[in-house]
């Protein structure tokens, strides 16, 4: 069995708590230039153009305001999670039809293996099963805390 991490959120360039914007789309670049800014991508169009592909190849709402955006590309230096968080929730084409209020987006590198990714993938879904774990990202005062959710689920 291969264990792999998520990242906690290190640092506040990881943790978008109240973003404003009204697209999906731009939302997925605010989050790739978000990568870039802090070393985890080499090229925010790139992944924002990887970002958008897969989005319209299949959705990543996941439902309960939970989408969980992810990219195995070249773009990419590092593994990262990065989360953003919207207070009024947004139209992401969610089957249940909730407006997405969190965005988990799971970056690999190109060197990772698929399974190593979707296991990543995987435990980013995990963290937003519980309402309870839900509520407690929509409430987080800064990314300390929600570094501390991370470190808590990941137990």
């Amino acid at each position: 069995m291969t264990t792999v991490a998520v990242h906690p959120v290190p640092d506040s360039s990881l943790f978008l708590p109240d973003l404003k914007l009204k697209r999906k789309e731009s939302v997925l670049h605010e989050m790739a230039c978000a990568a870039q800014r802090a070393g985890a991508a080499r090229d925010s169009s790139l992944l924002h153009e990887t970002l958008l592909r897969r989005e319209r190849w299949c959705g990543s709402a996941i439902g309960k305001g939970v989408a969980v955006p992810n990219a195995r590309s070249l773009a990419i230096t590092e593994p990262r999670l990065l989360i953003a968080r919207f207070r009024r929730g947004l139209d992401w084409g969610a089957s249940d039809d909730v407006p997405v209020q969190l965005v988990l987006l799971v970056l690999s590198t190109s060197e990772t293996s698929v399974d190593a990714h979707l296991e990543r993938v995987a435990r980013a879904i995990a963290i937003t099963r519980t309402q309870r774990n839900r509520v407690k990202l929509l409430e987080a005062e800064d990314a300390r805390v929600v570094a501390a959710l991370l470190r808590e689920v990941a137990q």
